[in-house]
Order: C-alpha cells, then structure tokens, then sequence
C-alpha cells in the first residue's frame, strides 16, 4: 500500500489551524488547532527548544498521530516536501516514535516529494482546512506533548 501526505496550514503559522492528510486507497484527516499549536511552543520553549526544533518536532508528531495506523511493513508513505533539507530531521523522528510503539520500518517506506494540487491528499486537507469537511481527528495538547 503506499498512501500520500499533505498538509494545509503550516505548523509554524500559530495563528491557523493545521490540517495532515493522507489518502490513495484509504484516507485520513487530522486537524491541530492554532491555540493548541500555540500551548505546544510555549511548553517547547519552556523546555529550551528553538524555533526550528520546535517547527519540525510538532510536524513530525503530527504526522505519527496521523500515520500510525497505516504504518506497517510494505506500507510506503510519501510525504510532500514542506521542510526542504530537513527530510532526515522528521524521518528520524518519524523512525523513533515508531520504534517506541514497537513498530518495525524500512527507510525505504518514509518518502519526501511533491504531492501536487491534484492528489487526494491534497483536496482532503485543503477541505477540512477550509472547513468543508470534518476531520477525522481533532488533536489535544495532551496528546502531541506525550511524543514530544
């Protein structure tokens, strides 16, 4: 199986919501709202983590809580590449939280590439951002600072 990933909404922009997507075949939406982002980087920069970090922690956590159903062995994921020269930061990240749900993944099975305007991924995302759609799940705080 191998699925797409996109995303609406940056992580760094505190002041929207954020919305992961992935789809072909079977499909699925997250949403983390901007103040739950926003209680996430204060308890990050509390913690003495920079902006960067702080950016590519709460993609990749997002990305896991999205994931996590559909990453097993064969399973490829690619995901659109929103963080250029960072792919390696949020694989191993992606990698680590795997290994401690005691999940075991290829390198091969984590991607980074464009997606485009017309994959389902994409329409998906853009539609829960645009609040034309419910997510499938809606994140709290709680449940992003547990992988951070």
């Amino acid at each position: 199986m191998q699925v797409e990933v996109d995303q609406s909404g940056k992580i760094e922009q505190t002041e929207v919501d954020t919305v992961l997507a992935f789809a072909n075949g079977a499909s699925g939406s997250l949403l983390i709202r901007a103040t739950v982002k926003r209680q996430c980087v204060q308890t990050l920069r509390q913690r003495r983590k920079g902006n960067k970090t702080i950016t590519l922690h709460l993609f990749s956590v997002g990305l896991y809580l999205l994931l996590r159903g559909v990453l097993r062995k064969g399973a490829v994921v690619i995901i659109d590449t929103e963080y250029i020269g960072r792919e390696g930061d949020i694989k191993g990240m992606l990698f680590r939280m795997a290994r401690r749900d005691n999940l075991d993944l290829e390198p091969d099975q984590i991607q980074f590439r464009q997606v485009g305007r017309k994959s389902s991924a994409h329409i998906i995302a853009i539609g829960v951002f645009r609040g034309e759609k419910a997510p499938d799940k809606v994140v709290t705080v709680a449940e992003l600072l547990q992988w951070l």
